[in-house]
This record gives C-alpha cells, structure tokens and sequence, in this order.
C-alpha cells in the first residue's frame, strides 16, 4: 500500500513540464518525481504512489516494466498517461498498454487538476474496499476457523463419554488439543491418584501443575499459559502471540474442554468409588459366609464324633446284654444279624456326610476365589 493516498509520482523527461505540474500540484498533494526512465521502476517501489503521471514518448523507456510495477503495489497505482499524441488511436494504444486515463499535451491545468484529484479520491475509495475486503475476509476466515476448533470441540466432548480410566481421558485431551496446533503437558487428579501426560510424575512440570491451581485459573507466562479446573490443569508451551486473535480463542477452548474433563474425571471417580464399595461389601459377605460354613462345618463333625461313640457304645452294650439273655445261638445270630444291619446303614450315613463335607470345602474354595478377584 502507498505511504499516502495522496503521493503523485511524475515520470517525464521534459524537466520544465516536471517542474509545472510539481509546481502546481505541490499544495495539495505530495509529488515525487523521476525525470529518467531506467530509474522509473526503482521510484515507484519506493515511493508506492497512488497516481502515477507517466509520459509514455520518453526515450528509451520501457513501458510493460513500469506498468507491472505500479500494478503490483498494494493496492495497485493510478496510471495517467501524458502524452503529445492526441488521435483516438493513441488514447486505445494507451489504455491498452496499462493507463487508467489519458491526458494529451498541452494539457489544461484545471483539466489535469481535476483529473488528479479524481484519481486520488479514486484511489481512496479504492483503499477503503480494499481494506474493507480484507477484514471481511479475515472476519471469514476467524469464523471459519473457529466453527472447524468447535467442530473439534463437539467431537471430543462426543468422544470422552467413552473414556472410562484416567489414562484414556488424558490421551484424548493431549490429542485433540495437539490438533488446534497446541503443545501441552496435562495432569489429572484423580481420586486415588495423579496421572501426569508429556512429563515425568516427578519432573519440574509436574511438580508445578500441581502447585498451579492456588494461583488461580488462568497463570499467563511468556509463550507458555497454564490453565486449571479442580480435577486438571494443562500447561500450553507454544502459544501465540498475545496480540493473535488465536492466543483468545485458545484460551477460550481449552477452558471449554477442561471444564466438560473434569466432569468426566468426576465420574470416573465415582465409578472407582463404587466399585471399591462394592468390592469392600462384597468381601464383607463372604467372609461372614465363610465363617458361618465353617461353623457349620465344625458342629457337623462334632455331631458326627457323638453320633459313632453312640453307636459304639450301644453296640457293647447290645453285646452283653444278648449274653445274659440266655438265648439259643439262632436267635442270638439273628439280632446280631439286625444290628449289623443298623451299623451298615449308619456307615451309608457316613458317605453321606463324606459328601456333605466335599461340598462345604467346595462351596469355601469357591467363596475364596470370589473374594480374590476382587
């Protein structure tokens, strides 16, 4: 863009023509002038004017040259062509070659005046529409890159609900942030521990993170930002200069996404919390189980122990008294013969509690590994 809309640089070799026009213009606008053409291109990138008078009948001069250089300023200079050809022809040859308006010598000075002066408000305007456009386009494309960053946003918050350990909610932050073109070390406090990501659990970073959250939520350094939500913080080690609109707008999403993890660290934990609760209640029964069957067990066996001293005792005592009764050696056979019939059903008896006794030491082993799993 030119220093100002309202720089004339006059290109001719007829110094006394210069000198007129210079002379003229000089209390209105600010004239520049280049009385040879091979230094023509050099004057105009250094001067950037917003009207150019151009004498295209200079010798030795290359036209094509000049006009690209006053095109390709920004924004581009007006061409006016002063020249002593005057036929229709000669103003199609100019504007053919480049010029935006023609002037034929002798010039009239309030005609050339003007014609200045409507080049310079020309140019103005033009600078006005230019700028306008680029700032459009500049709004256009801010807005474009923030509708992309919360596309990015919405699909990670999509993504977490997924996430069920610390581990997995750290590695889809770091990634996600990495795609808005930020470097980042995070660390997340959970309720049975602390993990950290890009640092070592005992680094300087990690030591200062978990400092961090009593200086408040937002900790600016140079380069480098820490933001903090209860359950996270995140350290940025590139970002933008302060004066970038992207420098705002990251702040801006990064406090979005740590706000929705840490809601999701909140319901991790309370997954961890119960799950631990149920593991405590669960080991609770079975050993209050355990104990009971072996109770059970033990009575079992005592009755057991009482019930074959029983009949070992009866047996004797079912012994003597057959002697004393005086009974033929048939009969005395044949309630010998019952009562081995008694002491045989009470052995099936014990196979039965043999079996019993394998099903209670199952029923403990199996109890056991239940409590070992969790």
């Amino acid at each position: 863009m030119g220093d100002s809309v309202n720089s004339i640089l006059i290109i001719d070799d007829e110094e006394d023509d210069v000198e007129i026009i210079k002379d003229m213009l000089s209390d209105t606008f600010a004239v520049e002038t280049c009385l040879f053409p091979e230094t023509a291109v050099d004057c105009i990138n250094q001067t950037s004017p917003a009207v150019i008078l151009l004498n295209p009948g200079m010798a030795n001069l290359e036209i094509i040259p000049i006009i690209k250089a006053a095109k390709s300023l920004n924004p581009p200079s007006h061409i006016i062509f002063l020249s002593n050809l005057t036929s229709l022809e000669d103003s199609i040859t100019a504007y053919e070659q480049g010029a935006d308006d023609f002037i034929s010598k002798p010039y009239n000075p309030i005609e050339l005046f003007h014609k200045i002066s409507n080049s310079v408000d020309t140019a103005a305007e033009r600078n006005k529409l230019i700028a306008s456009a680029e700032l459009a386009r500049a709004t256009a494309f801010t807005a474009m890159e923030s509708n992309s960053e919360m596309g990015v946003i919405l699909r990670y918050m999509e993504e977490i609900t997924s996430c069920n350990s610390y581990n997995d909610l750290g590695l889809s932050l770091a990634q996600t942030v990495l795609t808005l073109g930020a470097n980042v070390i995070l660390q997340i406090r959970g309720i049975n521990k602390v993990v950290n990501f890009g640092c070592a659990d005992n680094s300087f970073e990690a030591h200062l993170l978990s400092k961090s959250l009593k200086k408040g939520k937002l900790i600016e350094g140079v380069h480098k930002f820490i933001i903090n939500d209860q359950r996270i913080s995140i350290l940025v080690t590139n970002t933008p200069n302060k004066e970038d609109p992207k420098y705002g707008r990251l702040k801006d999403n990064l406090a979005m996404m740590l706000g929705v993890t840490d809601a999701r660290i909140t319901t991790i934990d309370l997954v961890i919390l119960l799950a631990d609760k149920r593991k405590s209640g669960l080991q609770s029964v079975t050993a209050n189980t355990s104990e009971s069957m072996l109770e059970i067990r033990d009575t079992f066996n005592t009755y057991e122990k009482n019930i074959w001293q029983k009949i070992i005792d009866y047996r004797e005592h079912t012994d003597g008294i057959i002697m004393t009764l005086g009974l033929s050696e048939e009969q005395e056979i044949t309630l010998i013969d019952a009562l081995d019939q008694f002491v045989e059903s009470i052995t099936e008896t014990e196979a039965t509690k043999h079996l019993i006794e394998s099903s209670f030491k199952e029923m403990l082993y199996q109890l056991d590994q239940l409590d070992s799993s969790h």
